[in-house]
């Protein structure tokens, strides 16, 4: 790659909302699997293979994220001039990929125990997860191009809030529909991976919304 000092001077704004915006694609990419195995009625072994399947892909995605976090870390150092302040930089990235690792970490847990078929109410939360990546992923569009992202961190918000009480709803059916002991372990802490999905891409709209706020 030829060196240009300009670059290294002056970089384009565009250079970290383009790696923003792959980071927020590699986040709708996880969220998409997430929704492919909530949404699952394969039986038996075929359902077997395709848990095995989604897992494996999840972890690619994770790893390409990570890669995206690297690039935007050297990009920081590299940058004598950025167009938002490193540490929120830093943080978004961070907050980003710390989502990703949160799904990667959940259909984990899925195949350790075992789980071919996820509770009733998983693919409700996998559809929200999903919204939220995607208003995150145009929020990063939105900001390349400079325009507003309140509508998009405002929908992340609402859906956070729908989420809480589809938690709630969850839990409490749960508890009057299955009565292994052992199933309702292993339901609960699906549900409580879900919200905490969607807790992390929520936490990406505060966090943008606090730094919005900072450029005025």
């Amino acid at each position: 790659m030829r060196f240009n000092l300009l670059d290294l001077l002056l970089p384009r704004e565009t250079k970290f909302y383009d790696l923003f915006i792959e980071h927020g694609e590699a986040l709708v990419a996880a969220s998409r699997k997430l929704r492919d195995l909530a949404s699952s009625v394969e039986e038996g072994p075929a359902a077997r293979e395709a848990l095995k399947t989604i897992v494996a892909e999840v972890k690619e995605i994770e790893r390409a994220a990570d890669k995206v976090e690297s690039k935007i870390e050297i990009a920081i150092e590299e940058s004598f001039i950025t167009p938002l302040d490193r540490e929120d930089i830093h943080l978004i990235a961070a907050y980003v990929d710390n989502s990703v690792d949160e799904i990667k970490a959940l259909v984990g847990k899925i195949e350790t125990y075992g789980i071919l078929h996820l509770p009733l109410r998983s693919l409700d939360f996998a559809d929200i997860i999903l919204e939220c990546a995607q208003e995150l992923e145009q929020a990063f569009a939105r900001m390349k191009k400079k325009e507003s992202i309140t509508s998009q961190i405002k929908a992340i918000g609402e859906a956070e809030r729908r989420a809480d009480v589809l938690f709630s709803i969850a839990i409490g059916d749960l508890f009057h529909e299955k009565a292994d002991a052992i199933e309702i372990i292993k339901a609960k802490e699906v549900y409580e991976g879900l919200e905490e999905v969607v807790n992390r891409i929520d936490g990406v709209g505060k966090l943008l919304r606090r730094v919005m706020i900072k450029m005025g």
